[in-house]
């Protein structure tokens, strides 16, 4: 009888254009930074999208970061936002994550992550950095990673610049009360800096060391994202018809821009919603270089299918 009535629900439910999973909406609390990277999933959530391919979302702003693993894995929100450094050293730590979508890349044409120098600092080559102190947003971010980066592969022995980190809003204070020579900052504070003649671009470090690389994207729990496809794959779906959304309405993508971050860019990143094996290598080859991980990763494994 049981097995009569399931045929004859899905059966009606197919008549009504749904299917037995469309009844019951994917309950997905996505946590999120104030950044523009994610802007397609505020559009997803403020237009319909996600609802539209069931998903039943909650945003829940967390401005640190570094806290959005644990919030996954301790069950408190299911989608997170991360960069692949910081996904890379929490499956190496031993937490159970994958990345289910990218969501922004930097590249050589938009370079929204810069070196700036501090008003009374001269910068004309990668050594006058040597003996001064550089105010990064976390050690170990994406931001300090590419900055060390860039350090080595200008022949600079990393003990000899000062990496100090700072919460991002303010570095700016940081570089204009002089506590910093340096800061490695990402839009708008950069515009910022430069408008209030606090500092000046001294160079788009993050572009000569990659000039397309992702640098964020959305993970979850790697138990959850194989219990959970179909959710895996609406969630993809959706983000992909936000990022349509912002392409052809971007007046309206930048109210909800300035809605959940407070403020309005001076252009959007380079969005993207794939996540490529070759993206996890090289940030695998900065970290050996930069001994990051202790055990060996396979981009593979972390990248949900």
């Amino acid at each position: 009888m049981k097995a009569f009535l399931s045929v004859l629900t899905a059966v009606y439910l197919s008549i009504l254009g749904l299917t037995p999973a469309a009844a019951e909406p994917a309950k997905v609390a996505i946590g999120y930074p104030p950044a523009t990277d994610f802007l397609a999933a505020y559009v997803a959530k403020e237009k319909g999208i996600f609802e539209k391919h069931n998903i039943d979302a909650t945003m829940v702003k967390i401005p640190v970061v570094n806290n959005i693993p644990s919030a996954v894995v301790s069950g408190s929100i299911q989608i997170g936002m991360t960069t692949i450094p910081t996904l890379l050293q929490a499956v190496d730590g031993g937490l159970d994550l994958v990345m289910v979508a990218g969501a922004a890349r930097h590249t050589k044409e938009n370079p929204i992550i810069s070196l700036m120098a501090g008003s009374d600092i001269k910068y004309e080559k990668p050594s006058d950095v040597i003996g001064k102190t550089v105010g990064v947003p976390g050690i170990n971010s994406v931001i300090d990673v590419m900055f060390r980066k860039w350090l080595l592969n200008n022949k600079i022995p990393l003990d000899k610049v000062k990496v100090v980190e700072g919460p991002l809003p303010q570095l700016p204070d940081m570089l204009k009360s002089k506590a910093v020579d340096y800061v490695a900052i990402v839009e708008p504070l950069r515009t910022r800096i430069v408008a209030t003649k606090t500092g000046t671009i001294a160079a788009q470090y993050f572009a000569e060391v990659n000039p397309d690389v992702l640098v964020s994207g959305w993970l979850a729990g790697g138990d959850w994202a194989k219990k959970n496809p179909e959710a895996v794959k609406n969630f993809r779906t959706s983000i992909d018809e936000g990022l349509d959304f912002i392409r052809k309405n971007p007046d309206e993508a930048k109210e909800i821009e300035k809605k959940y971050i407070g403020y309005n860019t001076t252009s959007f990143p380079a969005f993207d919603n794939k996540a490529r094996t070759e993206d996890f290598t090289f940030f695998l080859n900065v970290g050996k270089e930069l001994k990051l991980y202790r055990s060996q990763l396979d981009p593979k494994t972390i990248i949900a299918q």
